[in-house]
């Protein structure tokens, strides 16, 4: 176990025992510290940052993936790490939860990285997905994306994801690693995709929330 002392707007809450190997977000939350995580710990989003302001060297260090996230929301705080990113090993910890009137520098500032609901596949359609992709040597993934086609607006295209961009969110749903470019992602937010159909004749559905019109043929949406 780690003892564990949170820091929050000039109070101090201490003797929180959270549990090795375990994401620190995991912990906190267990302990009723509220604590943003939009993403769901999809490492898409940068709201569970906190500053460990002491034992930083009994987490895991942080992946370039981790990195990345931090680099691109902007956040320079010595000690900053995102919780849900941030496994708790051996050592005690004082963990400050960032106020954004009280120390904006270690936050994503508004405007840089927009926090979207994920995006999730049904266990039937992350089979058929990772069944593809070991076709497709060297794909981490699956991309989502949207584009200008048919009576309605949209149309959705799924292709092997092979290399992040900068501008990609990366959602992580029943195994699956599911890329998003930003400019689809306001299209496609809380989309849940499965996979529909018997024997031979297969096909995605998407359950798009942000649907506001389809066309007669299934294969295009709108949203305006």
């Amino acid at each position: 176990m780690a003892d564990v002392t949170v820091l929050r707007s000039g109070q101090e809450r201490a003797g929180l025992a959270l549990a090795e190997g375990k994401p620190l977000l995991e912990g906190l939350l267990k302990h009723g510290v509220v604590l943003a995580h939009e993403c769901g710990g999809a490492l898409a989003c940068a709201t569970c940052c906190v500053v460990v302001r002491h034992g930083l060297e009994s987490l895991s260090p942080a992946s370039e993936d981790e990195e990345d996230m931090l680099e691109r929301a902007k956040v320079r705080a010595p000690g900053a790490r995102l919780s849900c990113q941030a496994v708790v090993g051996r050592g005690d910890l004082v963990v400050e939860i960032p106020d954004a009137a009280a120390a904006p520098s270690a936050l994503p500032p508004a405007g840089v990285l927009p926090v979207f609901r994920s995006i999730s596949v049904t266990e039937h359609a992350a089979r058929h997905f990772v069944s593809q992709l070991a076709k497709q040597p060297g794909a981490a993934g699956v991309r989502l994306s949207v584009e200008p086609a048919g009576c309605s607006g949209f149309s959705y295209r799924v292709d092997p994801a092979f290399a992040l961009r900068d501008d990609d969110a990366v959602f992580e749903s029943c195994g699956l690693r599911v890329v998003v470019d930003r400019a689809s992602l306001p299209h496609v937010q809380g989309t849940t995709i499965d996979l529909a159909g018997q024997g031979l004749v297969r096909r995605l559905r998407f359950d798009n929330p942000n649907a506001t019109q389809t066309c007669g043929c299934g294969e295009s949406f709108g949203t305006g």
